[in-house]
């Protein structure tokens, strides 16, 4: 009997990992769940958004802001600016590489600083761990480590409105 059970506890282990796992997906394959979400208008389809546009973060330190200008066959220019009081701060401009919820973002305003954010169609969130090369866009005792952002406008004309502080505009181009 004690083999018997103990044959079920790992059959049934064996079928519950057996589908793929959850960010192994491809973007385009989502569960009723979420393409119920979806049909109601409480979720975007982030197969649908684009990240072209100006996303802030509001906080008793500053305003953070993020722009993109451009799209997901071309790339993105982009901006950023972490806000930590009225002298500390990350700032930095660069490029970014979308495809569904990854984004490759690559500063080169400075030393070259790479790594990849998450999107959800509506807050752009980024890693709690950077490279080390990243430090060089910000002030000390600063860092874009877990800083996210959420849309307030969509396209091209919106980002270019978004103002930095060394940069008065963190998306001039595209």
């Amino acid at each position: 009997m004690r083999h018997g059970a103990a044959l079920i506890v790992v059959l049934f282990l064996a079928a519950c990992g057996s589908g793929q796992p959850e960010a192994d997906k491809p973007v385009t394959e989502l569960s009723p769940l979420e393409e119920a979400a979806i049909d109601a208008g409480v979720i975007p389809d982030v197969r649908n958004v684009t990240l072209a546009g100006a996303f802030e973060r509001r906080s008793d330190l500053g305003t953070d802001r993020f722009c993109a200008v451009g799209n997901d066959e071309n790339g993105y220019q982009i901006g950023m600016i972490a806000v930590f009081g009225p002298a500390t701060k990350c700032e930095g401009l660069g490029e970014a590489e979308r495809d569904g919820e990854t984004v490759r973002i690559t500063l080169d305003s400075e030393e070259k600083c790479s790594f990849t954010a998450r999107f959800d169609g509506v807050e752009l969130q980024l890693p709690g761990n950077l490279p080390d090369s990243c430090a060089s866009y910000c002030s000390p005792r600063a860092g874009f480590e877990g800083v996210s952002f959420f849309i307030i406008g969509e396209g091209d004309a919106v980002a270019r409105s978004t103002s930095g502080r060394d940069f008065e505009n963190l998306c001039p181009g595209g």
